[in-house]
């Protein structure tokens, strides 16, 4: 028989947990001294810890390792649990690499490292679209949302001719946003599905190229370019737009080459 003490050192847990472990059922000991109330623990109830560990590691509930370890669940219902546990990691890992694009682009920022050009005062053009917009509240929406307007808008357009690089435009709405993922095409050439837009000339905006091979540090690349409107004593009006001069899937190797503007009073 082995001490609590030694039972806890050979499975890796604290002799804490393996006291709570017994209170809620999971591992009891081989033997309680009536007297003393010491615990003692068989050598083959390691194979129970290891698996209790292992379980508790992948992320499952201490409720749900239960389950598992004393077999109340059927094969389809352990495979079930299995994928639940699978795709809830997947989830996790996608939003972990999400906060680590934006940390380093964050850094970045700090640091004086974005990727931009020197600021331009321009007039911009108006502007023919084939669209689909929709309202976003949350800014964690808005590359998601995006990203997949993109694909349904040029798999609706198809092989008709562009007449210019895609454009993304964002509109202030009451709290938040309408935003919209369009492609240039001519006065009649919307296809069915998506929404003809018309972007208005603007006599006046403030422009910077962003450049990266990812679009983490666009959010910065924003900010930047508003404090400077505001430090040039300028007010941002009307529609911003972003116009992707450049992306990954003009060619092997591209990057992103995207010209931020914002129209200004």
């Amino acid at each position: 028989m082995l001490s609590i003490g030694e039972f806890a050192r050979l499975a890796g847990v604290s002799v804490r947990m393996l006291r709570h472990y017994d209170q809620l059922a999971l591992l009891r000991p081989q033997r309680v001294d009536p007297h003393s109330g010491y615990r003692s623990y068989a050598a083959a109830q390691l194979a129970r810890a290891n698996q209790l560990v292992g379980l508790k590691e992948l992320g499952f509930t201490l409720e749900q390792v239960g389950v598992l370890l004393d077999g109340e669940l059927s094969e389809g219902e352990v495979i079930a649990l299995m994928r639940a546990r699978r795709d809830a990691l997947r989830e996790q890992l996608a939003a972990d690499r999400h906060r680590l694009a934006a940390l380093e682009a964050r850094l970045r920022s700090i640091e004086k490292e974005n990727p931009m050009s020197d600021y331009i005062e321009k007039p911009l053009p108006a502007l023919t679209l084939a669209q689909l917009t929709v309202r976003i509240e949350e800014m964690s929406e808005v590359e998601e949302e995006m990203s997949s307007m993109f694909q349904r808008v040029n798999a609706l357009i198809g092989d008709r001719p562009r007449l210019g690089p895609g454009v993304a435009t964002y509109a202030p709405d009451g709290d938040g946003m309408i935003a919209a993922a369009a492609e240039q095409v001519g006065p009649d050439e919307t296809p069915d599905g998506l929404e003809a837009g018309r972007l208005a000339a603007v006599d006046k905006a403030l422009t910077v190229r962003y450049a990266g091979a990812d679009l983490s540090g666009i959010q910065q690349a924003w900010q930047g370019l508003v404090a400077e409107v505001e430090a040039r004593g300028l007010t941002p009006t009307g529609t911003c737009r972003e116009v992707y001069d450049v992306t990954p899937f003009d060619g092997a190797g591209a990057g992103w080459s995207v010209d931020l503007q914002q129209p200004v009073a």
